[in-house]
């Protein structure tokens, strides 16, 4: 289950947290009060119950930090968390290092943890810092990890009421990006003037009822549709229509089909059509190793869903 933690508050985020680590350090948390703090949210002294596990426990003094964000696709990637936390954590950290009041340090955010930029923070911390326990936990390891297992938490935090199953077969739409850049040098030498043909050949009419209905904006879709994407078009409709592609193309309806009915489900969640393209760009390629190089057609398959109706409101 995806809890939105986005949509609560950065005080009650905080709280969250500290009753989260009560289960996995100890009932012996210690709340620090809203407003500057220091460079931590909570404090635990001792050895934790479970953290990482139960066979090797880490010891000593535990500082937590939580940090929120309202931004529904964030993640640890992102330039502003990683000079948060080099300009503004690290020194917090490396001022209660020196008087001697951490020795493990647990930051919580409920962005998104990708592997490579996060795990290149956790080094960064420990060099920075001298503390040797250091961990960062991102928003699928706080739902699966704790939430998910912990009802109490959710029930007491009201969690439920901000829960949202959006969740698609993103492994197939990966097969399909990575089939569709493949074969990508043959399409391209044998469509050129269809692809043309292709960049005006639509009704701009029903398109802008279609953009209001979904309300997306027009900076959007002149800019970045329009500009970026239309010209991909008539490949992707070859590259669908080709026998050879049958079974990709049954993923392809497959997909449109569980993605417009969350879409249809979950709309009143997110503000202009854009933001619910970028929420299912960075579902499917953060952290995703395979797609590297690739990640541009992510966005192209995404706006030919919208572009031809499959995904949105019709015209």
């Amino acid at each position: 289950m995806d809890y939105r933690l986005e949509l609560i508050d950065e005080d009650t985020f905080e709280n969250l947290i500290n009753t989260i680590c009560q289960k996995i350090l100890g009932i012996g948390i210690i709340y620090f009060a809203p407003g500057k703090d220091g460079g931590k949210d909570g404090r635990f002294t001792g050895t934790a119950q479970n953290w990482p596990d139960n066979v090797n426990p880490w010891s000593g003094k535990f500082i937590i930090q939580a940090k929120h964000t309202v931004n529904p696709i964030a993640s640890c990637s992102d330039a502003d968390f990683q000079r948060t936390i080099k300009k503004i954590e690290i020194p917090k950290i490396k001022k209660l290092r020196e008087k001697r009041d951490v020795d493990c340090y647990l930051l919580f955010t409920n962005r998104k943890y990708t592997g490579v930029k996060g795990d290149e923070l956790v080094p960064i911390i420990k060099k920075a810092t001298g503390v040797e326990n250091v961990a960062i936990l991102g928003v699928d390891t706080i739902n699966n990890g704790y939430l998910n297992s912990h009802k109490d938490i959710v029930k007491q935090y009201k969690l439920n009421e901000f829960s949202i199953p959006f969740d698609f077969a993103d492994d197939e739409i990966k097969d399909i990006i990575l089939a569709f850049k493949e074969q990508l040098p043959i399409i391209e030498n044998s469509l050129k003037k269809e692809v043309e043909q292709k960049k005006f050949n639509f009704n701009h009419l029903e398109k802008k009822l279609k953009n209001e209905k979904n309300k997306l904006g027009e900076d959007y879709y002149k800019e970045v549709i329009l500009a970026k994407s239309l010209m991909e078009f008539g490949k992707i409709q070859q590259f669908l229509n080709d026998p050879k592609n049958t079974e990709l193309k049954d993923y392809y309806f497959d997909i449109t089909y569980e993605l417009d009915s969350i879409i249809i489900l979950k709309r009143g969640d997110f503000g202009p059509f854009e933001e619910i393209l970028a929420f299912i760009y960075k579902f499917v390629c953060d952290g995703c190793q395979k797609l590297r190089g690739s990640k541009r057609h992510v966005w192209t398959f995404l706006h030919y869903m919208y572009f031809e109706c499959s995904i949105g409101k019709k015209c």
